[in-house]
């Protein structure tokens, strides 16, 4: 079954549009049938969500779309039929034990599964053309990074790049040997473990696969875990005490992936489906107070009314996020001189009564209302609703390499740093210690309760300044 669940991992774009394609046709086949002939129009309500569930259940018990981006067209076909025959084998059993057999139109029947049939397949043609395109920008493959020994090196490449389907980028090679070379293998540049570190503050790292000759691996899961990164490790022998195991089969060897936290390809989906709809409510509520306060802003501060700055995200990864300007246009210049009165400790800066605030922005952050533009940030996919705040890029300069740990999810818009009193709290190894418990400790109930006490926060501006 894990093998299944990783397979769906990979591919939930196709499981959306496969569903996708279900409900236009059934609402073409429907429109055909009864309104385009004008017939007694039916309810079949009833219908449609069986079929959805019937899809459900077919992906649940088999892998259909393990290995989707190396089949070819006929293959693919052939798929799409299967899948197709089995939801109208399905209906049709329902129905007959519903004993409504006799009460549905064969004709909207025959529609409906030959419209699903084309409409997948076709859609399932146009998102491989798209996933392809962007595994050809480096922007968009899964930077790795390969542990091993150097005369274990071209194995090992070679059986990780058999399964990649062109979607991983290895970007170094992390050599064991004592004997420090530095020559490029297969073309790709090499460094040690001391380098490692300087190496992750400039380059974004997704994940390490270990070679299945290291020694020490223990030691080396952790301490990549305690940056927060994916770790799989290639290897014959049984790793004893790895938090969140999962196992593939990579080649001729065995590749244990761990990770620092639990969540799961079901709950990854549901938090971004939920982050969407969020998002969508809040550029409606972004509209109303940008009419209320972008005057107001300006006329107070002469300038953009939306400040955007360069933070970093999941694993590294660079992107602008957006907040009402609440401060002078020349505030980031005078920053340096306010360092002195920071008011916590370690690799973050905040003060309360930061003179470079102008007189609605006081308002705005208390009230938590500055940082509605970051919906943006949510509805593109560089932020979820919940989850870590970013670092800038001047902070992340600074960290040592268990804050690292705070990149393992992607940065939100709220999280358990917010709602624990952010102003009360002035040691930033506190708030590293508190990302760390939402990481590894994640649930959708987490979630959940996060968002229900940001409300409550928010509205008793308890926490803020």
């Amino acid at each position: 079954m894990e093998g299944n669940i990783s397979s769906r991992a990979k591919h939930i774009e196709f499981i959306i549009s496969d569903m996708f394609a279900l409900e236009v046709s059934f609402l073409i086949a429907y429109y055909l049938r009864f309104v385009l002939e004008n017939s007694e129009v039916a309810n079949y309500r009833q219908i449609n969500i069986i079929l959805f569930f019937s899809y459900l259940f077919i992906i649940l018990a088999q892998p259909i779309h393990s290995g989707i981006l190396k089949r070819g067209y006929l293959k693919e076909f052939s798929n799409v039929l299967l899948v197709d025959i089995e939801m109208l084998a399905v209906l049709l059993v329902i129905l007959f034990i519903m004993k409504e057999t006799d009460e549905v139109s064969r004709l909207f029947i025959g529609l409906l599964f030959l419209f699903n049939l084309i409409f997948s397949y076709l859609l399932r043609l146009l998102i491989k053309i798209i996933i392809y395109g962007r595994f050809k920008k480096a922007v968009n493959k899964t930077h790795v990074i390969i542990v091993c020994y150097r005369d274990n090196a071209v194995n090992t490449l070679n059986q990780i790049m058999m399964k990649s389907n062109g979607s991983i980028e290895v970007d170094r090679f992390m050599l064991l040997d004592q004997e420090k070379r530095m020559t490029p293998i297969e073309g790709i540049k090499v460094m040690y473990r001391q380098e490692m570190q300087d190496f992750l503050r400039t380059h974004i790292v997704d994940e390490v696969y270990i070679g299945s000759k290291a020694r020490d691996v223990g030691k080396l899961i952790n301490w990549f875990l305690s940056m927060g990164v994916i770790v799989h490790i290639m290897t014959e022998v049984f790793v004893h005490e790895v938090p969140n195991v999962r196992i593939d089969k990579i080649g001729t060897s065995t590749c244990i992936t761990t990770t620092i936290s639990p969540i799961t390809t079901g709950q990854k989906l549901v938090k971004r489906v939920f982050d969407i709809g969020i998002s969508l409510v809040g550029l409606v509520v972004l509209a109303v107070s940008f009419v209320i306060f972008a005057p107001v802003i300006f006329i107070q501060s002469p300038g953009p009314v939306i400040f955007s700055q360069v933070r970093v995200g999941l694993n590294g990864r660079h992107f602008k996020m957006y907040k009402f300007r609440t401060m002078y246009p020349d505030a980031e210049a005078h920053k340096k001189e306010l360092l002195k009165d920071n008011e916590i400790k370690g690799q973050m800066f905040k003060l309360g009564n930061d003179p470079r605030i102008i007189p609605i922005g006081k308002f705005l952050r208390r009230s938590s209302i500055d940082e509605l533009p970051q919906f943006i940030n949510i509805l593109k996919g560089d932020m979820s609703l919940v989850g870590t705040r970013p670092p800038t890029l001047d902070e992340f300069e600074r960290y040592k390499p268990h804050h690292m740990s705070r990149l393992a999810m992607k940065p939100g818009l709220t999280g358990l740093w917010q709602i624990s009193g952010r102003s009360d709290i002035t040691d930033f190894e506190q708030v590293v210690a508190l990302d760390t418990q939402y990481i590894t400790n994640y649930s959708l109930g987490l979630d959940v309760e996060i968002i229900l006490k940001t409300f409550a926060a928010v509205i008793s501006g308890k926490g803020s300044k």
